[in-house]
């Protein structure tokens, strides 16, 4: 039985601690120290989102991009469709926008869409992947077929440089239409709700008409190759044989974006966790695998999100947002990162 299983939040808590770098003066902007150092990366993350088509869903990308940042990521980038650009820049100036996508009402007349990708696209994004550690594919990218396109050919520019990649919205629409597209990846994360993961788990042929939900997320995350983030009354995380499940209390109120908040949050810990794992052990507290790793750090997201809409609602009832909720991560951080008694969980 793998090490984790069995264990309570609050130890669970405490293992994602050890993955947190410290700050230190000698440090600058997304250092990645070497694999001896007892240090792990301050990360650069970036977030592909969305065509201006759907122009309410600009707010998806900022929201994961900025839990990023105010988690503790150096810097974020957001990879956009050309027009919706300026609308998430407007959002904050923390963020570092790049339109380098195109919906289909972009393309030349008569011009074909992948020779269009090839020479206008993939040289961008290509130039911007070496520079970061972590990707989120999906908030806000919405199912224009151009769209789309670009999707799955960043995905696999993604796969090639051994990258971890966080899957969420649009992107596990992706998958439930073509599985292979992440099949068989072990630095993936996809973070479903109870509708996207019926979707996948059809499009796997796995039967979902049973109350053994962590048989049928099991199931789901061998079949893939991927660890599973199941998003719903407790979240569920099943890494093949690895299975944890947070049940931090949330808010009583769901707002839009919430679950942007948890990608975002995600990335970040996914970035630090990848170089604790390159650590020498004696550098290390404990020794995890890979799938240990990926699924301590959902867990970790998972709570500080909670918390964060927690303490949101306190403050605001029902009138609160996701804004509301961002207002709270960095109270999250630090009294679920910080503080190895937990005693505010």
């Amino acid at each position: 039985m793998p090490q984790l299983n069995g264990k309570s939040t609050k130890q669970l808590l405490r293992f994602v601690q050890k993955i947190v770098p410290p700050l230190l003066p000698s440090l600058h902007k997304g250092q990645g120290m070497p694999p001896t150092s007892p240090y792990p990366i301050n990360p650069h993350v970036a977030n592909f989102p969305p065509q201006l088509v759907e122009l309410s869903y600009t707010g998806a990308p900022y929201f994961s991009a900025h839990a990023a940042a105010i988690f503790g990521a150096d810097l974020t980038h957001v990879i956009c469709e050309y027009s919706a650009a300026t609308v998430i820049k407007s959002y904050s100036p923390d963020l570092m926008v790049h339109p380098y996508m195109y919906d289909s009402s972009k393309l030349p007349s008569g011009a074909n869409e992948d020779t269009f990708l090839k020479e206008k696209v993939v040289p961008k994004i290509e130039s911007l992947l070496g520079r970061i550690h972590v990707a989120i594919v999906g908030p806000g990218f919405g199912r224009d077929t151009l769209m789309l396109k670009t999707l799955e050919t960043v995905i696999q520019m993604i796969k090639d440089k051994d990258m971890p990649l966080i899957l969420d919205a649009d992107a596990l629409y992706l998958v439930s239409q073509k599985p292979k597209v992440i099949e068989g990846y072990e630095k993936a994360i996809i973070t479903p709700n109870v509708v996207e993961f019926a979707r996948i788990a059809k499009a796997l042929g796995v039967n979902t008409d049973t109350d053994d939900d962590v048989g049928v997320t099991v199931e789901v995350s061998k079949k893939l190759g991927v660890t599973v983030m199941r998003k719903g009354e407790h979240d569920l995380i099943v890494s093949g044989d690895i299975v944890l499940t947070s049940d931090v209390n949330g808010s009583l109120r769901r707002v839009g974006g919430q679950g942007d908040t948890l990608t975002g949050i995600i990335a970040t810990l996914v970035a630090w966790g990848i170089n604790y794992g390159k650590l020498e052990p004696s550098k290390k507290d404990i020794d995890l695998s890979l799938g240990e790793i990926l699924s301590l750090c959902c867990l970790g997201a998972s709570a500080s999100t909670r918390y964060a809409a927690r303490k949101a609602f306190e403050d605001k009832g029902r009138a609160m947002q996701a804004s509301d909720v961002h207002s709270k991560v960095g109270l999250a951080y630090k009294h679920l990162m910080e503080d190895e008694n937990l005693s505010h969980l």
